[in-house]
């Protein structure tokens, strides 16, 4: 259901096509419960997926379990690599572990 729904608010908002959501960029914070699922979602629809979570043991159990494709906890150095799999239209789900308000804040003040 959460690729789905990923799909379709591509397909209204942003007006994707076949590609899915390839090149684009899903942000969404929580790793804890049933979030996994968004960060799998991400990868179905071709988007690079960044989850942020705060908690260090959520995020180990969630990329073990295979949810997430890396975890970064350097916000320079994850800024790269969204930039990279955007221009590669690469397919990935990065775990960022920190505050969402912090991931914001970075992407408001750079070209991601």
């Amino acid at each position: 259901g959460t690729t789905i729904t990923l799909l379709n608010a591509g397909r209204l908002y942003l007006k994707t096509g076949a590609d899915g959501l390839a090149g684009k960029t899903y942000v969404t914070s929580g790793l804890g419960g049933m979030s996994g699922a968004q960060a799998k979602a991400a990868v179905i629809a071709g988007a690079v997926g960044i989850i942020a979570e705060i908690n260090p043991k959520a995020v180990a159990k969630r990329h073990e379990q295979g949810w997430v494709d890396e975890v970064h906890e350097d916000l320079d150095g994850l800024l790269d690599r969204i930039r990279r799999a955007k221009a590669a239209k690469e397919a990935v789900a990065l775990a960022y572990q920190g505050n969402v308000v912090d991931l914001w804040e970075r992407f408001v003040t750079s070209d991601v």
